[in-house]
């Protein structure tokens, strides 16, 4: 389309304005970009312009369908980001994404839309930045002498309270002159995520001659002023190279938090549809969680990422009714310190329930790998466990799926009471010196591991029929026959077991 060059008299600028609507075709109110993050990438569902997440040192991560810029923690803008060792991560959008939209759609008007949560807010960080530096491309330090557009959770100090420590957007033009549209309220509250919509019409002068920018929140209008209207930036027609989410044209502080989703729009979404998009919500990801692996053979239980993203755990439970955990054996999932910015602390280590969680912003467990517990669970006919957590990005207390591995996988037999796969002799000296013992006070597993077979709360007949049967199964009559027979030299406790519920089951007849 034509371009026309903006000047500040109203008159010609209303006339630019009559001429490019008669030329202009229907309305294309149209999506022209969205970034949901739910494959692990900053894929462009709808036009194919992808993003690239720039991050050298590998701290950020995609989790639960969003991209997390959670480990910057006040790194500057300022950086050389071809180097390795450069530490900061932001996602770099294609050059020429804001004003092909306001270029190709309804004439001089685009939005912009987020969804994303604020972690930590520093002054002037950048939520989103679209223009060039004076540097020009890749670079930043300083937008004096350019024109830009930017959103930031928080301002830093300005010449008047109403725009200090503000959550704002503003327009910047090569002559240096800026215009905030700024929320009264504040800054944007931490731990929360937001819906933000930026909507710019160049052709609305109800704010200023240079068109009106209004400020969206969680789906309510909280703000509207001027497009900058001292140097006339003409946003369909600026350089747009350096389109970034989590970066800043100056040497600003990184952006501390997560981004679900970001689109744009090729016209000004107006109260109501701002109102259905917050309604709607962001397009659903698949949330990367944790499983629960337990080894029969070792009794190790590990927490597994068994998912193609990096997940963050904020805190789990393993509750066994049983009481088949042993927290002797259990370590903290922090061990090895892989959460390096959480300090977690044990909530509970019981037989019945284990459990932690940490007081920072999750432990990171990459793709296809695991965090080890310890040997932590008593290994038994008895695989009850519930695994209960909470991620970054997930609701609170979700239950988890359980995996018992090992043993051949197999749960072990209702006899074999030492869990060595198989019922031998050492079962049945097990089962034989606990015989017609006091099992009050003890767990399910306890009472099992002296002989209750049948759960009743004692080791009696029942119970020995019980494990005749099994190891008859196992082992044939002829070895019951002989494993007794071998009882016979010495009055052991074994012996005298046989001998006495033999002599019960007599008088039973």
């Amino acid at each position: 389309m034509q371009r026309y060059s903006y000047v500040r008299h109203g008159s010609l600028f209303a006339s630019l304005v009559v001429a490019a609507l008669c030329m202009a075709p229907a309305s294309q109110a149209e999506l022209t970009n969205r970034y949901t993050f739910n494959d692990g990438s900053a894929t462009d569902i709808v036009s194919g312009q992808n993003g690239t997440l720039v991050d050298p040192s590998g701290i950020a991560f995609y989790s639960g369908g969003q991209i997390r810029l959670t480990n910057n923690n006040g790194a500057g803008s300022n950086q050389n980001f071809s180097l390795p060792t450069t530490v900061g991560a932001y996602v770099d959008l294609p050059n020429g994404l804001i004003s092909s939209a306001a270029n190709n759609g309804e004439y001089y008007q685009f939005s912009i839309e987020l969804w994303a949560t604020v972690q930590e807010n520093r002054d002037w960080a950048r939520m989103a930045d679209f223009g060039v530096s004076n540097g020009g491309e890749d670079v930043s330090g300083s937008g004096s002498m350019t024109d830009y557009l930017i959103v930031v959770p928080r301002t830093g100090g300005r010449p008047t309270p109403e725009e200090t420590n503000k959550f704002a957007v503003s327009t910047h033009s090569s002559t240096g002159q800026e215009d905030f549209v700024v929320n009264p309220a504040g800054d944007l509250s931490i731990g929360v995520e937001h819906h933000i919509v930026v909507s710019v019409d160049q052709f609305d002068t109800t704010a200023g001659t240079n068109g009106t920018l209004s400020l969206f929140l969680n789906g309510s209008l909280i703000s509207s002023g001027p497009v900058e209207d001292e140097g006339q930036i003409d946003l369909t027609f600026f350089e747009d190279v350096n389109n970034w989410l989590g970066r800043a044209q100056w040497g600003d502080p990184l952006f501390d938090g997560s981004y679900n989703e970001f689109s744009v729009y090729s016209h000004a979404l107006d109260a109501t549809e701002v109102a259905a998009n917050f309604a709607a919500g962001p397009v659903a990801g698949e949330l990367s969680v944790p499983q629960l692996i337990v080894n029969r053979d070792t009794g190790e239980i590990t927490v597994m990422n068994d998912n193609s993203q990096q997940l963050s755990l904020l805190n789990y439970s393993v509750s066994s009714p049983s009481g088949s955990l042993d927290p002797i054996a259990w370590q903290s999932i922090d061990t090895g310190n892989f959460d390096t910015n959480g300090t977690w602390t044990a909530t509970s280590t019981t037989e019945e329930l284990i459990a932690e969680g940490t007081t920072g912003d999750g432990g990171p467990i990459s793709a296809a790998s695991s965090q080890s517990i310890g040997d932590a669970w008593n290994a038994s006919p008895f695989e009850d466990l519930v695994f209960n957590f909470t991620v970054v990005g997930g609701g609170a207390n979700l239950t988890g799926e359980v995996i018992y591995v090992g043993n051949n996988d197999e749960g072990f037999a209702n006899s074999d009471l030492d869990a060595d796969g198989d019922i031998d002799a050492d079962d049945f000296s097990a089962f034989a010196a606990a015989s017609q013992s006091d099992l009050t006070g003890m767990t399910a597993y306890e009472r099992y591991k002296s002989g209750d077979i049948d759960g009743d709360g004692d080791n009696d007949y029942t119970d020995f029929r019980l494990f005749k049967a099994d190891f008859i199964a196992a082992n044939g009559a002829a070895a019951f026959a002989s494993l007794v027979s071998a009882s016979v030299p010495e009055p052991t406790s074994a012996l005298l077991l046989v001998s006495g519920l033999l002599g019960l089951a007599a008088r039973r007849r």
